[in-house]
């Protein structure tokens, strides 16, 4: 994986929150990563990574998974009011 695309152990705020509602929404979805992966060309393995906050996936990669499992990707990355 390029390291551009890595992030650190901890994550970015921004990486940790996408990260977390695409699992919710993927599990809502009652899809595994493999599904999803299969759905949008991403690895399984980078799905993980991304919904571990570990992985600093591109704007057109938000928008691919958030709008797979329904969602908006500025929904994913909003800060809760």
């Amino acid at each position: 994986m390029p390291k551009y695309l890595e992030v650190d152990e901890l994550g970015s705020p921004a990486a940790q929150l996408f990260g977390e509602r695409l699992k919710q929404r993927r599990r809502a979805c009652d899809l595994t990563q493999a599904q999803l992966a299969e759905q949008t060309d991403i690895t399984a393995a980078y799905i993980s990574l991304i919904e571990r906050g570990r992985a600093n996936p591109t704007l057109e990669m938000m928008v691919k998974l958030a709008e797979t499992v329904g969602a908006e990707a500025w929904d994913m990355i909003r800060p809760a009011e």
